[in-house]
């Protein structure tokens, strides 16, 4: 069971009426004057058409909108359609591909911009958080009407080929262990990234708190393996369908928990949906509490956290779900709910594999979360098409 769809959604009425008109209208036009289309090419004019990025390009402080702004911003999106993990090949690309230059807006290979030129305007396309902003808008346009069963989160680590920020360790002082002495004066305990956020009412003011400078991560595998990286995390909440309706990015030495409230909290405000899956990085009684204040019912994974009672209790269960399994009995529905959270592990799988975001070359939080947000973008409006398809 995928996910629970109004039958008469008028956001996804109005998405299947625009494919219908793009395929019936647009793509033989092109064909007559492109020749014939690829399914790549089809897949990219769909992408553009829904995005319309354009349309926040132009809110800017400025009279004009500089020139190419736009046409490198619909490059920047067939860069992740195309699965080109460069700006060189990019350009390379679009010199030698007619039909991909006329779709980004380029007429003549003599018009297209420079590699320099590419990297000024992406650095502005990224400050304005031009990808952030088209994703959420598509989402509140088209899907925010359609009720999902599920929303799964997940972080996946992200490489980058710069040096990490060194922090500053804090001397602390020295304190005896057991109570304070009559009269002693002790620095009360700083709460934790979640004892904070929970009293928090915006994602901005949640998000304040985590950091985004690129860091050395640590993090156990599937296996159990020990895994090491320099670089950062990328936060996704995934609904029904693997579509990414929200994301962020942060530094690799932030744990997974520390966005779960901000995730929730956004992913809330732009679909309805009813179960918040999460594994057990995410395993906090706040978060639980948060889920169910906006009447979701959160699944979440049991850490057993070095405690005995904890192992046991996970052990129980896992016997439990053998025994039912060999006998072939019904087991408890939110074990079958559980198994739908790997859908963001999909979507991470699109995003690094189909849509060019497997190594990122770039540097700066900035340009690496826009980047990212590209490809979220292209994927959630790739994967919310096969809803009506």
């Amino acid at each position: 069971m995928k996910n629970i769809v109004p039958k008469f959604s008028s956001n996804l009425s109005k998405m299947w009426n625009k494919v219908l008109n793009l395929e019936n209208c647009l793509f033989p036009e092109l064909q007559e004057q492109l020749g014939t289309l690829s399914t790549k090419e089809e897949k990219l004019i769909k992408i553009l058409d829904f995005a319309q990025i354009e349309k926040n390009i132009t809110v800017v402080k400025i009279t004009n909108t500089p020139n190419d702004r736009i046409e490198i911003a619909r490059a920047m999106i067939a860069k992740s359609v195309y699965n080109i993990q460069t700006t060189r090949d990019l350009i390379d690309r679009i010199h030698s591909d007619r039909v991909l230059r006329v779709l980004c807006g380029w007429r003549y290979k003599t018009d297209i911009p420079s590699e320099p030129k590419f990297s000024r305007v992406f650095k502005e396309l990224s400050k304005l958080e031009i990808a952030q902003k088209t994703h959420e808008k598509f989402v509140k346009e088209y899907l925010s009407d359609t009720v999902f069963l599920y929303n799964a989160s997940d972080a996946t680590k992200i490489p980058l080929r710069e040096k990490p920020v060194k922090v500053e360790k804090k001397s602390k002082p020295k304190v005896k262990r057991g109570r304070p002495k009559k009269g002693e004066k002790r620095e009360p305990i700083k709460p934790k990234i979640l004892e904070q956020q929970k009293n928090m009412k915006t994602t901005d003011e949640m998000l304040s708190l985590v950091s985004t400078d690129c860091a050395v991560g640590i993090k156990q595998n599937s296996k159990g393996n020990r895994e090491v990286w320099i670089g950062g995390k990328l936060h996704i909440s995934a609904v029904d369908g693997d579509i990414p309706v929200t994301a962020f990015y942060s530094g690799a030495n932030v744990h997974d928990s520390s966005v779960a409230l901000p995730l929730i909290n956004e992913t809330s405000k732009r679909v309805m949906y009813l179960h918040d899956l999460q594994d057990a990085g995410y395993d906090s009684d706040i978060i639980r509490e948060f889920s169910k204040k906006l009447n979701h019912k959160p699944i979440i994974d049991i850490n057993p956290k070095n405690s005995k009672e904890l192992k046991q209790k996970i052990q129980l269960l896992k016997d439990e779900k053998e025994k039912f399994e060999w006998l072939n009995l019904q087991q408890s529905s939110d074990i079958h709910h559980y198994n739908q959270r790997s859908m963001v592990e999909r979507v991470n799988k699109y995003l690094k594999d189909d849509f060019g975001c497997n190594t990122i070359y770039y540097q700066g939080s900035q340009k690496v979360a826009s980047v990212l947000a590209f490809g979220i973008l292209s994927v959630c409006i790739h994967q919310s098409l096969k809803l009506i398809t």
